[in-house]
């Protein structure tokens, strides 16, 4: 297994502001809403006077014709927004190519950053970065939450992404994760099985509905201490915000998480634009030649974290 030593990104990514075109289509089940409750439920970061500031002046249209905040929408509309000047927020500049082969690629990413366009996002995003890079026409084979550094995977071509998509149904990929958490726990190991549904938004939580989806996490104690401790997360499934939800659950969640940590607010209007204490820290699959793993990250004990 290759070994890469924990990495602290010390500088910024800032792009230049640029005109740019964000087209959306409505879902089924946001029919019949006045176009200014879908806009500020699709997109909370924008106060609700903003976008009725934007759709009078003619910087959103539906259907490619004009508009007002009080006009109903129905399923399949096709909304378009122009801002003149986006001002992206600024990211890490820290973005490394761990490893590589003609078939896949291994990155670290920092975080914040989103690994797709979307949102308040276009160039800051790890897929454009690493088109600037060189790297073009990655395919996303996992998730990876904009929160959450470390190392992610993409295949660069369809038959590598279909080899290592069926590695993961097939549970033949090792994956893990560090995590700084908030407590001391009592064992060492310990299995959570929570199934986990969406809340509201982009926020999930734990559930027994029967809408909810099967759920499982194994956590091991690596390092404790002065009320903190450090723990790999290994996801059995691979559920949206899986990890941050059973450590909540198991009572130690991850200690700066302001959607379910300590104090946090899972409230679907918290915005999520800031770096957590989990990264992803390992990923092998024997039989396709990938195995990489990075250290717990060299900035948690310069803040005294551990």
């Amino acid at each position: 297994m290759k070994l890469t030593e924990p990495y602290l990104a010390c500088s910024v990514r800032i792009v230049e502001p640029y005109p740019y075109t964000h087209f959306f289509s409505v879902k089924p089940d946001e029919a019949g809403m006045p176009l200014l409750s879908f806009l500020t439920r699709r997109f909370p970061f924008r106060p609700g006077h903003e976008w009725s500031e934007r759709i009078m002046s003619g910087l959103v249209t539906v259907n490619g014709g004009g508009c007002r905040p009080s006009d109903l929408l129905a399923a399949n509309d096709r909304i378009s927004h122009h801002n003149p000047s986006v001002t992206e927020p600024a990211v890490p500049d820290g973005v490394r190519v761990l490893d590589e082969s003609p078939d896949w690629l291994v990155v670290y990413k920092p975080a914040p950053m989103p690994v797709h366009p979307g949102g308040r996002y276009n160039k800051n995003t790890l897929t454009a970065i690493l088109e600037e890079m060189g790297y073009s026409g990655l395919k996303i084979v996992h998730r990876l939450d904009a929160v959450t550094s470390g190392i992610i995977l993409f295949a660069r071509n369809s038959t590598s992404a279909l080899a290592i998509q069926r590695a993961f149904i097939e549970g033949t990929v090792d994956k893990w994760y560090y995590a700084l958490v908030a407590g001391l726990p009592a064992n060492d190991r310990v299995t959570i099985d929570r199934p986990i549904m969406r809340k509201k938004g982009f926020v999930f939580t734990c559930s027994d509905k029967p809408e909810a989806r099967e759920a499982q996490t194994r956590f091991e104690v690596v390092i404790n201490g002065e009320g903190k401790s450090v723990i790999k997360c290994i996801p059995v499934t691979g559920r949206t915000h899986q990890i941050r939800l059973h450590l909540r659950e198991w009572g130690h969640p991850v200690i700066n998480d302001t959607v379910y940590g300590p104090g946090g607010d899972d409230s679907s209007m918290m915005l999520q634009n800031r770096s957590i204490y989990l990264q992803s820290s390992c990923i092998e699959i024997e039989e396709l030649g990938i195995s990489h793993q990075i250290g717990v990250p060299s900035d948690w004990e310069l803040k005294g974290a551990i």
